[in-house]
C-alpha cells in the first residue's frame, strides 16, 4: 500500500470507483472536529464517504480536527470518536489533526499531553492512533520525540522525492493539489511510509485483558450496568482510582469499592481518558 488521499465534506460527490481505478489504495476520512463545550460535529459527508470507499474496496481510516483547548475538552472529544466508531470496520490509524491557530498559543507540553491523551483512549479501545500536523508545529509545537510511540502523519509539501522532518513518519501528506479522476478540483495526496494498516485493528471480544488502573478525572462520572449507560448502579468520584478490568464495546469495565471497605461493585463508564 503507498498512495492515498485523505478527504472531507469540502470535496464534494466522489467516485470512489474510479479513484480506485486511479491508482489510490488508501484514504483517510474526517470524521469532524471536537471542540470546548462537547460541540462536535460530524463531517457532512463521514458515513457516505464510508460506506461507498467501503464498497470501492479502498483501506479506510479517519482523522479528527481540533479546536480542544484543555486535556478535558480532548478526552471527551475522544470519547465521542469512539461513539462514532462504533460498527465501522477500517483498516488505518485513528488521527488526531492538530493545526487550528485557535490552539496555537497553548504552550508545547500543553499540546503534546493532548495528543497523547487522545492516543491513548484511542489505544485503549483497540484502534491504531496517530497525530496529523505540520513540519513546523511537530518541530515547534509538540514534543515529537513524546509522539513516536504513535503514529506520525506529517504534511509537508515540499514538491520533493522524501518528507524532511528528520524523523520517522508513517504517512506523508506531500501535496494539496492532487488531480484524480472522480473528484472535481484538488484532493490531498498522501504516501504510506511504514505499515499503518493492521489485519485487525479492533481488538475482538474475549481477548485476555490485563487489569489496570483507572483514574477518574474532575467531575463525577456515572457507573452503568448495561453499555447503552442506560441503568445506573453508582459513580465514581473525582479523581477517584479503582480497577480496569478491560474494555467492552467501547466502554470500560470498573471494579470499585461502595463503602470504603471489602464490598465492590462492577460496571461501566463511558469516559476511557481514565484507562492507565
Amino acid at each position: 500500500m503507498n498512495k492515498g488521499i485523505d478527504i472531507s465534506e469540502h470535496n464534494g460527490n466522489i467516485d470512489f470507483a474510479k479513484v480506485k481505478q486511479n491508482g489510490i489504495e488508501f484514504v483517510i476520512i474526517r470524521l469532524g472536529w471536537v471542540g470546548n463545550k462537547n460541540n462536535h460535529t460530524v463531517d457532512k459527508k463521514f458515513n457516505e464517504y464510508y460506506l461507498k470507499a467501503k464498497q470501492a474496496g479502498l483501506k479506510i481510516g479517519f482523522y479528527v480536527y481540533s479546536y480542544c483547548k484543555s486535556i478535558e475538552a480532548i478526552r471527551r472529544g475522544a470519547d465521542w470518536v469512539l461513539d462514532n466508531l462504533e460498527n465501522k470496520e477500517f483498516d488505518l490509524p485513528v488521527f488526531l489533526d492538530l493545526e487550528d491557530s485557535s490552539i496555537s498559543y497553548l504552550l508545547k507540553e500543553e499540546l503534546t499531553n493532548q495528543a497523547i491523551q487522545f492516543c491513548k483512549i484511542i489505544e485503549n479501545c483497540g484502534y491504531t492512533a496517530g497525530v496529523y500536523a505540520n513540519k513546523n508545529w511537530f518541530l515547534n509545537k509538540l514534543d515529537i520525540n513524546s509522539l513516536l510511540n504513535y503514529k506520525i502523519w506529517l504534511a509537508e509539501w515540499n514538491n520533493n522525492e522524501n518528507h524532511s522532518l528528520g524523523y520517522k513518519v508513517d504517512l506523508w501528506q506531500y501535496a494539496d493539489n492532487g488531480k484524480i479522476d472522480g473528484i472535481a478540483g484538488v484532493v490531498d495526496l498522501n504516501k504510506c511510509l511504514c505499515n499503518c494498516v493492521s489485519e485487525n485493528n479492533k481488538i475482538e471480544n474475549g481477548v485476555d485483558e490485563e487489569v489496570k488502573e483507572y483514574q477518574n478525572g474532575s467531575t463525577v462520572e456515572i457507573v452503568y450496568s448495561d453499555t447503552d449507560l442506560i441503568n445506573k448502579i453508582g459513580s465514581l468520584n473525582k479523581y477517584e482510582k479503582c480497577d480496569c478490568l478491560g474494555i467492552f464495546k467501547n466502554r470500560a469495565i470498573v471494579r470499585y469499592k461502595v463503602d470504603g471497605k471489602n464490598t465492590y461493585k462492577v460496571g461501566f463508564v463511558k469516559y476511557l481518558g481514565g484507562v492507565k
